[in-house]
């Protein structure tokens, strides 16, 4: 049995390469997408296990939401800087699902586990035709099918389409992101729990916004999951 075995569910109906997407290096034919080393040396947060946390820590004083994690920190260069590459400009959809279905293996036992549904982060309707995909709902899938929750992506839609939030400060992205968000359907929402899930988390300024939304909802509870987060050492 190899390393890797504690992280990955069943992947068949997935096609992956027989490079790992991490490190490019071959595969052996136990392995699928990311190689055991490159997994065995995620830089992992462990945020999910400690309350207050530093993501946590972005929400405060701005929205209430009960917890929130990252999987990884995001290193310039590392591997989470490369996975998401991969994910979100190169078209490797599958390391989305697989990353979130790592992902929930780590939350098992965790308040992020009892949720009622599982929610993407939404692109703009333009941006998703001009990349073909949002590549939070992989993410979000792969949870979701882990957990075997609902996945709703069709709740909360972006409204419209912001200015790039890179190299932007923390004020200016926050108001680039007001009232960026629509929740529909909210009938389906009262008095849930939902996941909402985003690939990486800087300022908490496009998180804020869409849980802003969502909380409008009555009774609705909002976690907070992405696969990476910047890193304060």
């Amino acid at each position: 049995m190899n390393r890797i075995t504690d992280w990955v569910v069943d992947f068949s109906h997935l096609s992956f390469p027989v490079n790992c997407f991490g490190c490019n290096n071959a595969l052996t034919s136990e392995e699928k997408g990311i190689c055991s080393e490159c997994v065995e040396h995620f830089p992992l947060t462990r945020y999910w296990e400690i309350p207050n946390n530093a993501v946590e820590k972005i929400f405060w004083g701005r929205i209430n939401i009960e917890r929130a994690c990252s999987l990884m920190f995001f290193n310039k260069d590392g591997i989470a800087q490369r996975l998401m590459h991969k994910l979100k400009y190169e078209g490797k959809y599958e390391v989305g699902q697989m990353l979130g279905e790592l992902f929930a293996r780590k939350l098992i036992g965790t308040p992020f586990e009892k949720v009622d549904m599982v929610i993407p982060v939404p692109l703009h309707e333009k941006k998703r035709r001009q990349r073909g995909y949002n590549q939070c709902d992989f993410i979000a899938a792969g949870m979701a099918s882990f957990f075997e929750l609902s996945y709703q992506t069709n709740v909360v839609s972006r409204i419209r389409s912001n200015e790039t939030q890179t190299n932007k400060g923390r004020f200016e992205r926050w108001i680039n992101v007001q009232e960026l968000f629509r929740v529909h359907r909210p009938e389906v929402l009262v008095n849930k729990s939902v996941l909402l899930i985003d690939d990486v988390v800087t300022t908490g300024a496009t998180l804020e916004a869409c849980a802003s939304a969502l909380l409008d909802v009555e009774g609705l509870k909002v976690y907070v999951a992405t696969i990476a987060c910047p890193n304060p050492f």
